[in-house]
Protein backbone atom coordinates (compact mmCIF):
# COMPACT_ATOMS: atom_id res chain seq x y z
CA UNK A 1 0.00 0.00 0.00
CA UNK A 2 2.97 2.33 0.55
CA UNK A 3 3.96 1.97 -3.12
CA UNK A 4 0.38 2.62 -4.18
CA UNK A 5 0.23 5.80 -2.11
CA UNK A 6 3.39 7.07 -3.81
CA UNK A 7 1.99 6.22 -7.24
CA UNK A 8 -1.34 7.78 -6.37
CA UNK A 9 0.35 11.03 -5.38
CA UNK A 10 2.44 11.08 -8.57
CA UNK A 11 -0.59 10.28 -10.72
CA UNK A 12 -2.62 13.08 -9.13
CA UNK A 13 0.17 15.55 -9.95
CA UNK A 14 0.32 14.30 -13.55
CA UNK A 15 -3.42 14.00 -14.05
CA UNK A 16 -3.73 17.31 -15.91
CA UNK A 17 -0.79 16.42 -18.18
CA UNK A 18 -2.22 12.99 -18.94
CA UNK A 19 -5.59 14.52 -19.76
CA UNK A 20 -3.95 16.84 -22.29
CA UNK A 21 -1.87 14.03 -23.83
CA UNK A 22 -4.97 11.79 -24.09
CA UNK A 23 -2.85 8.71 -24.82
CA UNK A 24 -5.59 6.18 -24.10
CA UNK A 25 -4.87 2.79 -22.62
CA UNK A 26 -3.10 1.59 -25.76
CA UNK A 27 -0.79 4.62 -25.81
CA UNK A 28 -0.05 4.30 -22.10
CA UNK A 29 0.83 0.63 -22.55
CA UNK A 30 3.08 1.41 -25.51
CA UNK A 31 5.15 4.16 -23.89
CA UNK A 32 5.27 2.39 -20.53
CA UNK A 33 6.38 -0.81 -22.27
CA UNK A 34 9.28 1.08 -23.82
CA UNK A 35 10.31 2.31 -20.37
CA UNK A 36 10.12 -1.18 -18.89
CA UNK A 37 12.29 -2.60 -21.69
CA UNK A 38 14.85 0.22 -21.73
CA UNK A 39 17.93 0.77 -19.63
CA UNK A 40 18.39 3.98 -17.64
CA UNK A 41 20.98 5.36 -20.06
CA UNK A 42 18.62 4.73 -22.98
CA UNK A 43 15.92 6.82 -21.33
CA UNK A 44 18.39 9.59 -20.51
CA UNK A 45 19.45 9.82 -24.17
CA UNK A 46 15.90 10.67 -25.28
CA UNK A 47 14.83 14.24 -25.91
CA UNK A 48 13.40 16.08 -22.92
CA UNK A 49 9.76 16.12 -24.07
CA UNK A 50 9.95 12.53 -25.26
CA UNK A 51 11.43 11.48 -21.93
CA UNK A 52 8.68 13.26 -20.01
CA UNK A 53 5.94 11.61 -22.08
CA UNK A 54 7.44 8.21 -21.42
CA UNK A 55 7.75 8.93 -17.69
CA UNK A 56 4.16 10.18 -17.41
CA UNK A 57 2.87 7.12 -19.26
CA UNK A 58 4.95 4.87 -17.03
CA UNK A 59 3.43 6.38 -13.87
CA UNK A 60 -0.08 6.02 -15.31
CA UNK A 61 0.62 2.43 -16.33
CA UNK A 62 1.89 1.47 -12.89
CA UNK A 63 -1.06 3.23 -11.24
CA UNK A 64 -3.51 1.32 -13.46
CA UNK A 65 -1.72 -1.95 -12.71
CA UNK A 66 -1.81 -1.27 -8.98
CA UNK A 67 -5.54 -0.61 -9.11
CA UNK A 68 -6.04 -3.90 -10.96
CA UNK A 69 -3.80 -5.77 -8.53
CA UNK A 70 -5.66 -4.35 -5.54
CA UNK A 71 -8.97 -5.63 -6.91
CA UNK A 72 -7.41 -9.00 -7.81
CA UNK A 73 -6.07 -9.21 -4.26
CA UNK A 74 -9.53 -8.27 -2.97
CA UNK A 75 -11.09 -11.17 -4.90
CA UNK A 76 -8.41 -13.57 -3.66
CA UNK A 77 -8.94 -12.57 -0.02
CA UNK A 78 -12.71 -12.82 -0.32
CA UNK A 79 -12.46 -16.25 -1.93
CA UNK A 80 -10.21 -17.50 0.88
CA UNK A 81 -12.54 -15.97 3.47
CA UNK A 82 -15.57 -17.66 1.92
CA UNK A 83 -13.82 -21.03 1.78
CA UNK A 84 -12.66 -20.81 5.38
CA UNK A 85 -16.07 -19.66 6.62
CA UNK A 86 -17.81 -22.44 4.70
CA UNK A 87 -15.41 -24.99 6.16
CA UNK A 88 -16.07 -23.73 9.70
CA UNK A 89 -19.80 -23.76 9.03
CA UNK A 90 -19.69 -27.37 7.82
CA UNK A 91 -17.69 -28.39 10.87
CA UNK A 92 -20.17 -26.59 13.09
CA UNK A 93 -23.06 -28.37 11.38
CA UNK A 94 -21.40 -31.74 11.92
CA UNK A 95 -20.86 -30.96 15.61
CA UNK A 96 -24.43 -29.71 15.95
CA UNK A 97 -25.70 -32.87 14.31
CA UNK A 98 -23.80 -34.96 16.83
CA UNK A 99 -25.19 -32.86 19.67
CA UNK A 100 -28.69 -33.18 18.27
CA UNK A 101 -28.37 -36.96 17.99
CA UNK A 102 -27.29 -37.09 21.61
CA UNK A 103 -30.15 -34.76 22.53
CA UNK A 104 -32.61 -36.93 20.59
CA UNK A 105 -31.47 -39.94 22.63
CA UNK A 106 -32.07 -37.99 25.82
CA UNK A 107 -35.49 -36.83 24.57
CA UNK A 108 -36.50 -40.38 23.63
CA UNK A 109 -35.46 -41.60 27.06
CA UNK A 110 -37.38 -38.72 28.62
CA UNK A 111 -40.43 -39.50 26.51
CA UNK A 112 -40.34 -43.08 27.69
CA UNK A 113 -40.16 -41.98 31.28
CA UNK A 114 -42.10 -38.70 31.43
CA UNK A 115 -44.73 -39.27 28.74
CA UNK A 116 -45.36 -42.93 28.15
CA UNK A 117 -44.72 -43.75 31.80
CA UNK A 118 -47.20 -41.08 32.87
CA UNK A 119 -49.75 -42.43 30.41
CA UNK A 120 -49.38 -45.91 31.86
CA UNK A 121 -49.80 -44.52 35.38
CA UNK A 122 -52.89 -42.54 34.29
CA UNK A 123 -54.33 -45.71 32.73
CA UNK A 124 -53.74 -47.53 36.02
CA UNK A 125 -55.42 -44.72 37.99
CA UNK A 126 -58.44 -44.76 35.70
CA UNK A 127 -58.73 -48.52 36.07
CA UNK A 128 -58.58 -48.39 39.89
CA UNK A 129 -61.97 -49.34 41.29
CA UNK A 130 -61.23 -48.14 44.82
CA UNK A 131 -60.88 -44.44 43.77
CA UNK A 132 -63.66 -41.99 43.28
CA UNK A 133 -63.93 -39.78 40.20
CA UNK A 134 -62.64 -36.77 42.11
CA UNK A 135 -59.67 -38.74 43.40
CA UNK A 136 -58.91 -40.01 39.91
CA UNK A 137 -58.88 -36.44 38.55
CA UNK A 138 -56.62 -35.27 41.37
CA UNK A 139 -54.22 -38.19 40.83
CA UNK A 140 -54.20 -37.64 37.07
CA UNK A 141 -53.40 -33.94 37.54
CA UNK A 142 -50.57 -34.81 39.86
CA UNK A 143 -49.12 -37.24 37.31
CA UNK A 144 -49.38 -34.65 34.50
CA UNK A 145 -47.56 -32.10 36.63
CA UNK A 146 -44.62 -34.50 36.85
CA UNK A 147 -44.10 -34.41 33.07
CA UNK A 148 -40.91 -32.58 31.94
CA UNK A 149 -40.53 -31.03 28.48
CA UNK A 150 -37.22 -29.18 28.99
CA UNK A 151 -35.23 -31.63 26.89
CA UNK A 152 -37.77 -31.48 24.08
CA UNK A 153 -37.80 -27.67 24.13
CA UNK A 154 -33.99 -27.60 24.01
CA UNK A 155 -33.97 -29.96 21.02
CA UNK A 156 -36.61 -27.86 19.28
CA UNK A 157 -34.51 -24.71 19.77
CA UNK A 158 -31.38 -26.45 18.45
CA UNK A 159 -33.18 -27.61 15.31
CA UNK A 160 -34.56 -24.12 14.72
CA UNK A 161 -31.06 -22.63 15.08
CA UNK A 162 -29.63 -25.15 12.60
CA UNK A 163 -32.23 -24.48 9.91
CA UNK A 164 -31.76 -20.70 10.19
CA UNK A 165 -28.87 -18.46 9.13
CA UNK A 166 -27.87 -17.46 12.66
CA UNK A 167 -24.98 -19.95 12.81
CA UNK A 168 -23.62 -18.79 9.43
CA UNK A 169 -23.79 -15.16 10.49
CA UNK A 170 -22.01 -15.96 13.75
CA UNK A 171 -19.13 -17.53 11.82
CA UNK A 172 -18.90 -14.53 9.48
CA UNK A 173 -18.81 -12.20 12.46
CA UNK A 174 -16.15 -14.27 14.22
CA UNK A 175 -13.87 -14.12 11.15
CA UNK A 176 -14.60 -10.47 10.40
CA UNK A 177 -11.67 -8.87 12.24
CA UNK A 178 -9.03 -10.69 10.18
CA UNK A 179 -10.91 -9.84 7.02
CA UNK A 180 -11.13 -6.17 8.03
CA UNK A 181 -7.37 -6.00 8.60
CA UNK A 182 -6.75 -7.13 5.02
CA UNK A 183 -9.52 -5.38 3.11
CA UNK A 184 -10.05 -2.09 4.92
CA UNK A 185 -6.85 -0.49 3.52
CA UNK A 186 -7.77 -1.71 0.04
CA UNK A 187 -11.29 -0.27 0.19
CA UNK A 188 -9.95 3.09 1.36
CA UNK A 189 -7.46 3.13 -1.53
CA UNK A 190 -9.92 2.36 -4.32
CA UNK A 191 -11.91 5.14 -5.97
CA UNK A 192 -15.03 3.93 -7.72
CA UNK A 193 -16.84 5.73 -10.49
CA UNK A 194 -20.34 7.11 -9.79
CA UNK A 195 -23.06 4.59 -10.59
CA UNK A 196 -26.82 4.92 -10.30
CA UNK A 197 -27.16 1.14 -10.03
CA UNK A 198 -24.98 1.05 -6.89
CA UNK A 199 -25.82 4.42 -5.33
CA UNK A 200 -26.70 2.91 -1.93
CA UNK A 201 -23.52 0.83 -1.90
CA UNK A 202 -21.35 3.82 -2.87
CA UNK A 203 -22.89 5.78 0.01
CA UNK A 204 -21.88 3.00 2.40
CA UNK A 205 -18.38 2.80 0.90
CA UNK A 206 -17.86 6.58 1.26
CA UNK A 207 -19.14 6.43 4.83
CA UNK A 208 -16.69 3.61 5.60
CA UNK A 209 -13.77 5.35 3.84
CA UNK A 210 -14.37 8.54 5.85
CA UNK A 211 -14.42 6.57 9.13
CA UNK A 212 -18.05 7.45 9.73
CA UNK A 213 -20.01 6.32 12.74
CA UNK A 214 -20.97 2.68 12.23
CA UNK A 215 -23.98 2.44 14.48
CA UNK A 216 -27.56 1.39 13.90
CA UNK A 217 -28.64 5.01 13.48
CA UNK A 218 -25.80 6.21 11.24
CA UNK A 219 -24.49 3.27 9.18
CA UNK A 220 -25.97 3.29 5.64
CA UNK A 221 -27.95 0.09 5.16
CA UNK A 222 -29.66 0.74 1.85
CA UNK A 223 -27.53 -1.93 0.14
CA UNK A 224 -28.59 -4.65 2.59
CA UNK A 225 -31.57 -6.90 2.00
CA UNK A 226 -34.25 -7.48 4.63
CA UNK A 227 -32.59 -10.61 6.02
CA UNK A 228 -29.22 -8.90 6.39
CA UNK A 229 -30.76 -5.87 8.07
CA UNK A 230 -32.35 -8.16 10.63
CA UNK A 231 -29.08 -10.07 11.13
CA UNK A 232 -26.98 -6.99 11.98
CA UNK A 233 -29.28 -6.22 14.93
CA UNK A 234 -28.97 -8.35 18.06
CA UNK A 235 -31.91 -9.29 20.19
CA UNK A 236 -30.99 -6.62 22.75
CA UNK A 237 -30.99 -3.92 20.08
CA UNK A 238 -27.18 -3.58 19.75
CA UNK A 239 -25.53 -3.28 16.35
CA UNK A 240 -23.21 -5.98 14.99
CA UNK A 241 -20.52 -3.82 13.39
CA UNK A 242 -18.26 -6.70 12.39
CA UNK A 243 -21.06 -8.51 10.58
CA UNK A 244 -22.07 -5.27 8.87
CA UNK A 245 -18.56 -4.88 7.47
CA UNK A 246 -18.60 -8.43 6.14
CA UNK A 247 -21.86 -7.70 4.34
CA UNK A 248 -20.30 -4.51 2.96
CA UNK A 249 -17.24 -6.36 1.64
CA UNK A 250 -19.45 -9.04 0.07
CA UNK A 251 -21.63 -6.41 -1.60
CA UNK A 252 -18.56 -4.63 -3.02
CA UNK A 253 -17.25 -7.94 -4.38
CA UNK A 254 -20.53 -8.77 -6.08
CA UNK A 255 -20.89 -5.25 -7.49
CA UNK A 256 -17.39 -5.26 -9.04
CA UNK A 257 -17.95 -8.67 -10.63
CA UNK A 258 -21.34 -7.64 -12.01
CA UNK A 259 -20.02 -4.34 -13.40
CA UNK A 260 -22.08 -2.12 -11.10
CA UNK A 261 -18.86 -0.77 -9.55
CA UNK A 262 -16.06 0.30 -11.89
CA UNK A 263 -12.64 1.93 -11.58
CA UNK A 264 -11.81 4.57 -14.17
CA UNK A 265 -8.00 4.35 -13.84
CA UNK A 266 -7.79 0.66 -14.57
CA UNK A 267 -7.11 -1.79 -17.37
CA UNK A 268 -9.44 -4.59 -16.26
CA UNK A 269 -12.28 -3.03 -14.25
CA UNK A 270 -13.50 -0.10 -16.31
CA UNK A 271 -17.10 0.17 -17.54
CA UNK A 272 -18.00 -2.08 -20.45
CA UNK A 273 -18.54 0.92 -22.74
CA UNK A 274 -14.92 1.97 -22.20
CA UNK A 275 -13.75 -1.14 -24.07
CA UNK A 276 -16.02 -0.53 -27.04
CA UNK A 277 -15.66 1.79 -30.01
CA UNK A 278 -16.93 5.27 -29.24
CA UNK A 279 -20.60 5.59 -30.17
CA UNK A 280 -20.16 8.76 -32.26
CA UNK A 281 -17.20 7.24 -34.10
CA UNK A 282 -19.22 4.08 -34.73
CA UNK A 283 -22.01 6.03 -36.41
CA UNK A 284 -19.52 8.03 -38.49
CA UNK A 285 -17.24 5.18 -39.59
CA UNK A 286 -19.42 2.08 -39.28
CA UNK A 287 -18.91 0.90 -42.86
CA UNK A 288 -15.14 1.42 -42.80
CA UNK A 289 -14.73 -0.26 -39.41
CA UNK A 290 -16.73 -3.31 -40.51
CA UNK A 291 -14.74 -3.55 -43.71
CA UNK A 292 -11.43 -3.30 -41.87
CA UNK A 293 -12.52 -6.08 -39.48
CA UNK A 294 -13.80 -8.26 -42.33
CA UNK A 295 -17.36 -8.18 -40.95
CA UNK A 296 -19.17 -6.46 -43.78
CA UNK A 297 -21.56 -9.41 -44.20
CA UNK A 298 -22.72 -8.85 -40.60
CA UNK A 299 -23.74 -5.22 -41.15
CA UNK A 300 -27.42 -6.25 -41.00
CA UNK A 301 -27.58 -8.71 -38.07
CA UNK A 302 -31.32 -9.48 -38.16
CA UNK A 303 -31.26 -11.89 -41.16
CA UNK A 304 -28.18 -13.64 -39.80
CA UNK A 305 -29.70 -14.07 -36.33
CA UNK A 306 -32.92 -15.36 -37.88
CA UNK A 307 -30.99 -17.89 -39.97
CA UNK A 308 -28.95 -19.04 -36.97
CA UNK A 309 -32.08 -19.29 -34.83
CA UNK A 310 -33.79 -21.43 -37.47
CA UNK A 311 -30.75 -23.70 -37.75
CA UNK A 312 -30.51 -24.05 -33.96
CA UNK A 313 -34.21 -24.84 -33.65
CA UNK A 314 -33.94 -27.46 -36.40
CA UNK A 315 -30.95 -29.05 -34.69
CA UNK A 316 -32.78 -29.17 -31.35
CA UNK A 317 -35.73 -30.84 -33.09
CA UNK A 318 -33.52 -33.38 -34.81
CA UNK A 319 -31.73 -34.20 -31.54
CA UNK A 320 -35.00 -34.65 -29.66
CA UNK A 321 -36.45 -36.83 -32.40
CA UNK A 322 -33.45 -39.15 -32.29
CA UNK A 323 -33.34 -39.31 -28.48
CA UNK A 324 -35.78 -42.23 -28.25
CA UNK A 325 -33.59 -44.42 -30.45
CA UNK A 326 -30.28 -43.48 -28.83
CA UNK A 327 -28.90 -46.61 -27.09
CA UNK A 328 -26.49 -44.51 -25.01
CA UNK A 329 -29.22 -42.29 -23.51
CA UNK A 330 -30.65 -43.54 -20.21
CA UNK A 331 -33.66 -41.88 -18.59
CA UNK A 332 -33.85 -42.02 -14.81
CA UNK A 333 -37.02 -42.33 -12.74
CA UNK A 334 -36.63 -38.80 -11.36
CA UNK A 335 -36.82 -37.33 -14.88
CA UNK A 336 -33.09 -36.72 -15.35
CA UNK A 337 -30.99 -38.48 -17.96
CA UNK A 338 -27.53 -39.94 -18.36
CA UNK A 339 -25.47 -40.34 -21.52
CA UNK A 340 -22.96 -43.17 -21.53
CA UNK A 341 -19.76 -42.78 -23.52
CA UNK A 342 -19.30 -45.73 -25.88
CA UNK A 343 -16.04 -47.62 -25.83
CA UNK A 344 -13.60 -46.57 -28.52
CA UNK A 345 -12.78 -49.17 -31.12
CA UNK A 346 -9.11 -50.09 -30.94
CA UNK A 347 -8.84 -49.78 -34.70
CA UNK A 348 -9.92 -46.13 -34.54
CA UNK A 349 -7.54 -44.96 -31.82
CA UNK A 350 -4.87 -43.87 -34.30
CA UNK A 351 -6.35 -43.90 -37.83
CA UNK A 352 -3.67 -41.55 -39.18
CA UNK A 353 -0.68 -43.32 -37.69
CA UNK A 354 0.46 -44.69 -41.02
CA UNK A 355 0.59 -41.21 -42.53
CA UNK A 356 3.25 -39.94 -40.11
CA UNK A 357 6.93 -40.92 -40.03
CA UNK A 358 7.87 -43.62 -37.55
CA UNK A 359 10.84 -41.64 -36.29
CA UNK A 360 10.06 -40.20 -32.86
CA UNK A 361 13.20 -38.18 -32.07
CA UNK A 362 12.56 -35.03 -34.14
CA UNK A 363 14.19 -32.01 -32.55
CA UNK A 364 11.99 -29.19 -31.27
CA UNK A 365 13.97 -26.64 -33.30
CA UNK A 366 13.19 -28.60 -36.47
CA UNK A 367 9.51 -28.75 -35.56
CA UNK A 368 9.34 -24.99 -34.96
CA UNK A 369 11.28 -24.21 -38.14
CA UNK A 370 8.95 -26.45 -40.17
CA UNK A 371 5.91 -24.74 -38.69
CA UNK A 372 7.41 -21.34 -39.46
CA UNK A 373 8.04 -22.34 -43.09
CA UNK A 374 4.31 -22.97 -43.53
CA UNK A 375 2.81 -20.05 -41.60
CA UNK A 376 5.63 -17.46 -41.10
CA UNK A 377 4.84 -17.22 -37.40
CA UNK A 378 8.22 -15.64 -36.61
CA UNK A 379 7.24 -12.55 -38.58
CA UNK A 380 4.76 -11.78 -35.81
CA UNK A 381 7.58 -11.05 -33.36
CA UNK A 382 7.96 -7.40 -34.29
CA UNK A 383 10.03 -4.90 -32.34
CA UNK A 384 8.11 -3.15 -29.55
CA UNK A 385 9.08 0.34 -30.73
CA UNK A 386 7.52 1.30 -34.03
CA UNK A 387 10.67 3.19 -35.05
CA UNK A 388 12.52 -0.13 -35.13
CA UNK A 389 10.19 -1.92 -37.52
CA UNK A 390 12.95 -2.59 -40.04
CA UNK A 391 15.37 -3.86 -37.43
CA UNK A 392 15.60 -7.64 -37.98
CA UNK A 393 16.68 -10.44 -35.69
CA UNK A 394 17.89 -13.93 -36.49
CA UNK A 395 15.60 -16.94 -36.64
CA UNK A 396 17.79 -18.92 -34.20
CA UNK A 397 17.34 -16.17 -31.60
CA UNK A 398 13.55 -16.23 -31.99
CA UNK A 399 13.41 -20.03 -31.86
CA UNK A 400 15.69 -20.08 -28.81
CA UNK A 401 13.42 -17.54 -27.12
CA UNK A 402 10.33 -19.67 -27.81
CA UNK A 403 11.99 -22.81 -26.44
CA UNK A 404 13.56 -21.04 -23.47
CA UNK A 405 10.29 -19.51 -22.32
CA UNK A 406 7.92 -22.26 -23.46
CA UNK A 407 9.89 -25.10 -21.89
CA UNK A 408 10.74 -23.22 -18.71
CA UNK A 409 14.48 -23.39 -19.41
CA UNK A 410 15.08 -19.68 -19.01
CA UNK A 411 16.78 -17.15 -21.25
CA UNK A 412 20.28 -17.34 -19.76
CA UNK A 413 20.47 -21.13 -19.66
CA UNK A 414 19.04 -21.34 -23.18
CA UNK A 415 21.74 -18.98 -24.40
CA UNK A 416 24.46 -21.10 -22.76
CA UNK A 417 23.29 -24.31 -24.43
CA UNK A 418 22.78 -22.67 -27.85
CA UNK A 419 25.73 -22.58 -30.18
CA UNK A 420 24.55 -19.90 -32.62
CA UNK A 421 22.99 -17.38 -30.20
CA UNK A 422 24.74 -15.16 -27.69
CA UNK A 423 23.23 -14.30 -24.33
CA UNK A 424 23.02 -10.58 -25.14
CA UNK A 425 21.29 -11.24 -28.48
CA UNK A 426 18.77 -13.63 -26.93
CA UNK A 427 18.08 -11.31 -23.99
CA UNK A 428 17.54 -8.37 -26.36
CA UNK A 429 15.24 -10.44 -28.59
CA UNK A 430 13.06 -11.65 -25.72
CA UNK A 431 12.99 -8.22 -24.08
CA UNK A 432 11.87 -6.23 -27.13
CA UNK A 433 9.98 -8.76 -29.26
CA UNK A 434 8.27 -11.25 -26.96
CA UNK A 435 5.29 -9.16 -25.95
CA UNK A 436 1.91 -10.70 -25.21
CA UNK A 437 0.44 -9.22 -28.39
CA UNK A 438 3.24 -10.71 -30.53
CA UNK A 439 2.88 -14.15 -28.94
CA UNK A 440 -0.86 -14.12 -29.57
CA UNK A 441 -0.28 -13.03 -33.17
CA UNK A 442 2.15 -15.92 -33.68
CA UNK A 443 -0.39 -18.37 -32.25
CA UNK A 444 -3.05 -16.94 -34.55
CA UNK A 445 -0.77 -17.46 -37.53
CA UNK A 446 -0.30 -21.12 -36.58
CA UNK A 447 -4.03 -21.64 -36.06
CA UNK A 448 -4.83 -19.99 -39.39
CA UNK A 449 -2.45 -22.33 -41.15
CA UNK A 450 -4.01 -25.32 -39.39
CA UNK A 451 -7.47 -24.22 -40.50
CA UNK A 452 -6.31 -24.21 -44.12
CA UNK A 453 -4.96 -27.76 -43.92
CA UNK A 454 -7.00 -30.67 -45.29
CA UNK A 455 -5.85 -33.18 -42.66
CA UNK A 456 -8.16 -31.96 -39.84
CA UNK A 457 -11.11 -32.20 -42.24
CA UNK A 458 -10.78 -35.99 -42.24
CA UNK A 459 -12.40 -36.00 -38.81
CA UNK A 460 -15.40 -33.92 -39.88
CA UNK A 461 -18.69 -35.76 -40.05
CA UNK A 462 -20.17 -33.03 -42.26
CA UNK A 463 -18.05 -30.92 -44.59
CA UNK A 464 -19.98 -27.69 -44.05
CA UNK A 465 -20.18 -27.99 -40.26
CA UNK A 466 -17.42 -27.38 -37.73
CA UNK A 467 -17.77 -28.86 -34.24
CA UNK A 468 -15.65 -27.23 -31.54
CA UNK A 469 -14.89 -28.04 -27.92
CA UNK A 470 -13.32 -26.22 -25.01
CA UNK A 471 -10.76 -27.72 -22.69
CA UNK A 472 -8.53 -26.56 -19.87
CA UNK A 473 -4.88 -27.21 -19.14
CA UNK A 474 -3.49 -26.95 -15.61
CA UNK A 475 -0.16 -25.29 -14.86
CA UNK A 476 1.66 -25.29 -11.54
CA UNK A 477 2.61 -21.78 -10.37
CA UNK A 478 5.63 -21.94 -8.09
CA UNK A 479 5.87 -18.23 -7.30
CA UNK A 480 3.41 -15.83 -5.72
CA UNK A 481 0.59 -14.93 -8.08
CA UNK A 482 -2.82 -13.33 -7.67
CA UNK A 483 -4.12 -15.49 -10.51
CA UNK A 484 -3.13 -18.82 -8.93
CA UNK A 485 -5.40 -20.85 -6.70
CA UNK A 486 -4.98 -23.98 -4.62
CA UNK A 487 -6.38 -27.32 -5.68
CA UNK A 488 -5.15 -30.49 -4.00
CA UNK A 489 -6.58 -32.57 -6.86
CA UNK A 490 -4.37 -30.92 -9.48
CA UNK A 491 -1.51 -29.21 -7.62
CA UNK A 492 -1.20 -31.10 -4.32
CA UNK A 493 -0.01 -28.74 -1.62
CA UNK A 494 0.94 -26.10 -4.21
CA UNK A 495 -1.09 -23.71 -6.32
CA UNK A 496 -1.60 -23.16 -10.02
CA UNK A 497 -3.81 -21.87 -12.77
CA UNK A 498 -5.78 -23.11 -15.73
CA UNK A 499 -5.52 -22.10 -19.37
CA UNK A 500 -8.79 -22.53 -21.26
CA UNK A 501 -8.65 -23.39 -24.94
CA UNK A 502 -11.48 -23.25 -27.46
CA UNK A 503 -10.93 -24.78 -30.79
Amino acid sequence: MADFEVLSELHDRLDAVLSILDLGTAGIRYFAGSVLRSEIFQMQRRERNDRHIHAAAFVAHQFYRCQDNIIDLWFSVMASFKSAASRDYQEALVQERKDQQRQIGIVIEGLERAVFGVLRDIRSVMAAANLSDAEKITATQALLDQGKTDDFSRLKDDLAATTGEAGWHDILEARSVKLQNRLSPLLRALTFMPSSRAAALLEAVDHFRNDGDLSANHAPMGFLDAEQRAAVMRGDGSFRVSLYKVFLFQAVTAAIKSGDLNVERSYKYRPMDAYLIDKNRWHREKARLLERAGLTEFAAPEPILARLNAALTEQYKATNDRAAGNPHLKLRKDGTFHIATPALDARDTDPLGDLFPQRHDVTLAQVLETVNNHCSMLQSFKHWQQTHVRQATSHPALLAGIMGLGCGIGVRKMARISSSVTESELDHTVNWRFSLENIRAANDAVLKAMDEMELPNLYRQTRDQLHTASDGQKFVVRGDSLHASRSFKYFGQGQGGAMLEFG
